[in-house]
């Protein structure tokens, strides 16, 4: 097991970083080469394109990626203030307020970001002001204890942030048929977002006709909030 802080691997466990605030549950299985593989670019996309709809099903069913969706827009300019009822009393969970009413220019705060000539449409991002730990089942085709035997793992965990993230690189792009309305659901605005990471690695026992990179993935993220504002309010539970 290999529990850290941070990309290094060191430091404090998944458990003591910060409270939690929003959690869940991501599953992958297929192949995950090294990141020094010359077949680490479609792997990329293919785990952003298998994880897609579980991250597009998330935003249509989670109670507070709902009531993000609909305090999506902030003023540019001025600001606003955040009203609660006592949870005895029926009423609205909470009520943006504009302070500056005349101010046309609002920001859309979950907006597709085009990349290189794709759109995406990431959880994790900066106009959020998040962050997230990860703990990954690592389920692998190795004899269990050896965590470096038969294959770069630390590679291939960069391969694997590389994909949950919005690619950084033209040439990661492979397909650009996404747009503003339908855009790919990602984890992640940058992988540098990921604040946490703790990996348990297990042998995969498995058809052996498989190839010898295929993995299977369990992947809890926990969602956290760098400052609390009024519109990330929803990410506190």
């Amino acid at each position: 097991m290999c529990q850290g802080h941070g990309k290094s691997g060191t430091g404090s466990p998944f458990l003591e970083w910060t409270a939690a605030e929003m959690k869940f549950t991501l599953a992958y299985d297929g192949p995950l080469p090294s990141s020094g593989s010359s077949a680490k670019k479609q792997a990329k996309w293919d785990i952003r394109t298998k994880l897609h709809p579980q991250l597009e099903d998330l935003w249509n069913s989670h109670p507070a990626l709902r009531a993000v969706e609909a305090d999506r827009l902030f003023p540019k300019r001025g600001g606003a203030t955040f009203t609660q009822v006592h949870h005895q009393y029926r009423g609205p969970v909470g009520v943006v307020t504009w302070t500056n009413e005349t101010t046309k220019e609002r920001l859309d705060l979950c907006e597709p970001i085009e990349k290189h000539g794709a759109w995406f449409r990431p959880l994790v991002r900066e106009s959020y002001a998040l962050h997230c730990g990860l703990k990954l089942l690592f389920l692998r085709k190795e004899h269990p204890g050896k965590i470096y035997q038969g294959g770069d793992i630390d590679g291939r965990i960069k391969t694997l942030l590389d994909a949950l993230a919005m690619p950084q690189h033209s040439e990661q792009v492979l397909e650009r048929t996404s747009t503003t309305l339908h855009p790919i659901y990602c984890l992640l605005e940058d992988d540098s977002f990921v604040s946490g990471l703790n990996i348990e690695s297990e042998r995969l026992l498995t058809d052996q006709n498989h190839r010898k990179d295929y993995v299977q993935l369990i992947i809890e993220v926990d969602v956290r909030v760098r400052q609390a504002t009024v519109y990330n309010v929803s990410f506190l539970g």
